[in-house]
């Protein structure tokens, strides 16, 4: 999987240009070194403010090895979503998803389980969900980390047994 990333400045944040001629140089690398870039696999997404990004003109989106690459909301790299505001809602809701899949699952075989056992699966299989790239998270919003706590509160109450 190849990544290229680039920043536009604000006198050129109009002018795509520079993404096609950064798209024709990954494909030109790709060439070179006996490589197949395949362009249905290829995405593209302009990251900015949601003050900045309705001014783009995104609709033309841009050309990759002759096929034409529509500019995308959101993007998955390495399982975190991460749309062009960098509002992480789409991940902070498909992370809570997961993460009550496998609660409901701990909470129908929750009776037959010590607590330790209880401990050791919410700890992998659902804190570990919580924690991945937690990192990305600094700064963002509320409602994005109250969910994150409901989904742990639900957790401590279903390997506790309690109401």
């Amino acid at each position: 999987m190849t990544y290229s990333y680039m920043s536009l400045s604000s006198e050129d944040f109009n002018d795509l240009s520079a993404i096609e001629i950064c798209a024709v140089d990954v494909s030109r690398w790709f060439v070179e070194n006996a490589l197949l870039l395949n362009p249905d696999k290829t995405e593209a997404v302009v990251f900015g403010t949601r003050k900045r990004l309705p001014q783009l003109h995104l609709s033309r989106g841009i050309d990759v090895s002759g096929t034409r690459i529509d500019f995308a909301e959101s993007i998955k790299l390495l399982g975190v979503v991460l749309d062009a505001s960098l509002t992480f809602k789409k991940y902070m809701l498909d992370v809570v998803r997961g993460c009550h899949f496998y609660i409901r699952a701990l909470r129908h075989v929750r009776p037959l389980l010590t607590l330790d056992a209880a401990k050791t699966f919410a700890v992998a299989i659902v804190s570990s969900r919580l924690d991945y790239c937690n990192s990305l998270l600094r700064g963002t919003s509320a409602v994005n980390l109250d969910r994150l706590q409901r989904v742990q509160d639900v957790l401590v109450r279903v390997v506790a047994q309690a109401p």
